[in-house]
């Protein structure tokens, strides 16, 4: 085994993290691929809407359905003896619930994994300090806490497909997520610079709830407008996602606009070999960063130059990429 791989044959692990476009599919595969045996939970008591939303205005007002979960959850693997628990987000668990998981696994290694700024998840600033390790996509995070370990996110061994594919692009650009706060004001003055030079552009957003989004679509006509063309109530598979950036010159990244965690789309366009279009200022500060492959650009006014658009990329090298794949992801948390 070389430096820095973890080492996971045989070794038992309780995963908990939020379904989340098949993600937790993904991380659980690479787990067992290394020869872990995983047992997964769903962070949740369920995957509505009602409970995702409610739980994060605020977990106490679902306290006891959430308790009874990850009571059960707790009882139901009393019997087998974990090396490992893996918590993504953490947003659900109370600090009673991590005790008694604790206390019910004494040997096993407890971490925590956040995919979100702790802005959007309070929850983490109480429970972190029960962890054993505790890591973050959030570069500010880290540095405002000296129990965290910055760790990026990750691509997927499916972006090879996406990474080899050798056809003539079909979009110039393509733009694959959920929309939040002011994203969908930022993307469509993107697609609008496109399209206003005949530029393909591939849109396909993503939106939990019909209910909210009627009632946002009534409250903001140009959020109605956007939304009748490109929202979806359904989200797409990772397969999908893997062929639509394959088939696209570059990947549009638009960041929440206090967020400086790089998003999964950002690291999915280095696993694919694919230029990137972003808002995220703090994009310059990873070793991903390359003018030539990436373009920073304004929230107010982006600007795509034709130049870069059409000028041929400069390859991620292959140790870049082999660092932000899941597989190193893995080994970094389980090292």
């Amino acid at each position: 085994m070389m430096e820095g791989e973890s080492n996971l044959a045989g070794k038992r692990v309780l995963f908990i993290a939020p379904m989340f476009f098949g993600y937790e599919k993904l991380i659980q595969a690479e787990l067992e691929a290394k020869g872990a045996e995983v047992d997964y939970f769903n962070d949740r008591p369920d995957n509505g809407f009602w409970t995702k939303a409610l739980i994060r205005v605020d977990r106490r007002l679902l306290a006891r359905k959430t308790e009874r979960y990850y009571n059960s959850i707790i009882e139901s693997t009393r019997s087998q003896s974990y090396d490992h628990v893996l918590i993504v987000r953490g947003e659900a668990i109370s600090l009673q619930m991590l005790r008694l998981l604790r206390q019910a696994q004494p040997k096993a290694r407890m971490s925590l994994y956040l995919w979100d700024s702790m802005n959007y998840n309070p929850n983490a600033r109480r429970v972190l300090g029960e962890f054993d390790q505790v890591f973050s996509f959030d570069r500010s995070d880290v540095e405002q806490n000296n129990k965290m370990q910055f760790l990026p996110l990750f691509y997927g061994r499916e972006f090879e497909r996406s990474a080899q594919w050798d056809g003539e692009p079909v979009y110039d650009a393509c733009f694959i997520g959920t929309i939040h706060t002011d994203r969908y004001k930022v993307l469509e003055k993107v697609i609008d610079s496109l399209e206003a030079r005949g530029r393909k552009v591939f849109v396909f957003c993503y939106y939990p709830s019909k209910h909210l989004y009627r009632l946002r679509a009534l409250l903001d006509p140009g959020f109605r407008r956007f939304g009748s063309k490109y929202v979806s109530f359904t989200g797409m598979t990772l397969a999908n996602v893997v062929d639509h950036i394959a088939k696209s010159r570059a990947v549009v990244d638009v960041n929440r606009p206090d967020q400086l965690g790089l998003t999964m789309r950002t690291i999915e366009a280095v696993g694919a070999q694919r230029k990137l279009i972003t808002t995220n200022a703090d994009v310059k500060n990873y070793d991903l960063y390359d003018p030539y492959s990436v373009l920073l650009v304004d929230r107010q006014r982006p600007h795509i130059d034709d130049d870069w658009l059409y000028r041929e990329a400069q390859p991620f090298k292959p140790s870049l990429r082999n660092k932000y794949s899941v597989s190193s992801w893995v080994d970094h948390i389980f090292q």
